[in-house]
């Protein structure tokens, strides 16, 4: 269809209702044809004075028109291409938004600090220009292609792994590492030492590879030498998995001195470390890895969930090369590969000055969220860290954390008790983690610590009238 201007018409809307404003109309027809399917996702609408002009109305009229199916979502103007319907048009509102119960503050699960995306999306946008589109949209080999192993290499170097390339595999999140690690080099009925209180994730992991974890006592300050040393003389174990930075639940972090000691303590009994190093992001005066004292007994993960997006779930192994044709098998039977795309994107992050400061960013806020947790919960007894993406809390004696989550929970915050990550049976050591990161905002963390206080009150008045 042309007008009489000599422009082509792809889509013209037809007025039927005359006693509605005609800008109504117009929007009305266009959604009534989005959701008839005759106008798809991606198709590029007549410019306002188009249908203007054909109409023989005020441009005006169009441009209300478009402007109020703009903020329904139906369509999406371009600056410089025009207005296309929306790829999510004609999808209800109900499926269209974030899949979470909006009445209770996230205070268990440790999120990667969603307020900070601001920073990532307007990045992405420019980098999606940007990508090796030859490479992210082929196959890889199960380890990942050379060119983002290279990357990861050089990048894992800033942590103090000096592995090679070659000694790199790329996997499709933290967890996908791990089972890849326990699958291809342990056996069911294998013994693996691990904090007693440690990341729920591995415990899970273990059960269902039928592997037995064997808890050692931890302190504040990480996992208990003189323990380790007696349980490595007691127990017939082949692997040790810890996390030495913000240890998760306890945020406990193991000093140079320790990494030492249980590096020795690992090559004297010929132990495989599993080093695990999600939030090494966090802590701003770096030392060394354990993996650095253990060039031949360690594999180490390095996730980016937390770090960079949870979206893209990429994580790297570092490897010594006696391990890799097992792990390298591992993941052809698990995943094939991971997503070479969303290696990609994450390797042009890690590789930019955007990831500085993306951290940056991170931490300036999560320092902030701390103080607000020790200015909150000041007079109880919660493990101190101003970098931490969660915090530990120690509970009055006669407090049970099991409790305390269920309260927690009918007044509309979730935490998570410390029997959650518990490996044995500890029945005198009563504690939740605090998730910092969980919240939306830092008003919700107000919100979720005034209640988490509130229902300790509660609970501890309750005793006391018991007594």
């Amino acid at each position: 269809m042309i007008d009489n201007y000599g422009n082509e018409i792809t889509w013209i809307p037809v007025i039927k209702e005359k006693n509605e404003p005609i800008y109504i109309s117009i929007a009305n027809c266009l959604e009534e044809d989005i959701e008839k399917g005759i106008l798809e996702g991606g198709f590029k609408l007549p410019p306002q004075r188009v249908i203007a002009n054909y109409l023989g109305i005020n441009h005006g009229t169009v441009t209300r028109a478009y402007k109020l199916c703009e903020e329904k979502g139906l369509i999406k103007g371009i600056i410089g291409k025009g207005t296309f319907v929306s790829c999510y048009a004609g999808v209800p509102q109900n499926v269209l938004g974030i899949c979470t119960n909006s009445n209770v503050i996230e205070m268990g699960m440790v999120l990667p600090l969603y307020e900070v995306n601001k920073i990532v999306e307007p990045y992405l946008k420019d980098l999606y220009q940007n990508l090796d589109y030859g490479l992210a949209l082929r196959y890889a080999p199960p380890e990942g292609h050379l060119k983002h192993r290279y990357i990861a290499s050089k990048w894992l170097k800033r942590l103090g792994i000096q592995y090679s390339p070659e000694q790199i595999i790329i996997t499709s999140g933290t967890q996908n590492a791990m089972a890849v690690i326990l699958a291809s080099l342990f056996d069911k009925g294998d013994r693996i030492i691990v904090d007693e209180y440690t990341y729920t994730g591995f415990i899970s992991l273990s059960k269902f590879f039928g592997i037995i974890l064997v808890p050692v006592k931890t302190n504040e300050d990480g996992i208990d030498i003189d323990e380790l040393k007696r349980t490595c003389k007691r127990e017939a174990v082949k692997g040790i998995y810890l996390i030495p930075d913000c240890h998760n639940p306890t945020t406990a972090r193991l000093n140079t001195k320790k990494r030492v000691e249980i590096a020795k303590i690992i090559e004297k009994n010929n132990l495989l470390l599993i080093e695990d190093n999600p939030y090494s992001f966090t802590v701003q005066d770096k030392i060394k890895p354990i993996s650095y004292y253990l060039a031949e007994k360690s594999i180490y993960i390095h996730g980016t969930c937390k770090s960079i997006s949870s979206t893209f779930r990429i994580s790297y192994i570092a490897s010594p090369q006696r391990y890799l044709k097992q792990l390298i098998h591992g993941v052809n039977n698990f995943t094939w590969m991971a997503s070479p795309i969303n290696a990609e994107i994450i390797s042009q992050i890690i590789n930019s000055s955007k990831y500085d400061e993306l951290i940056s960013s991170k931490i300036s806020k999560i320092k902030e969220r701390n103080r607000l947790v020790d200015y909150i919960l000041n007079d109880y007894h919660i493990i101190p860290n101003e970098t931490s993406f969660f915090r530990y809390l120690i509970l009055p004696q006669a407090i049970s954390d099991k409790d305390l989550e269920i309260a927690c929970l009918e007044k509309g915050v979730q935490v998570f008790s410390s029997k959650r990550f518990s490996v044995g049976t500890h029945p005198n050591k009563n504690a939740i983690r605090l998730s910092i990161s969980g919240p939306e905002s830092i008003d919700d963390l107000r919100k979720g610590l005034l209640i988490v206080k509130e229902a300790i009150k509660l609970l501890e008045t309750d005793i006391n009238l018991i007594i």
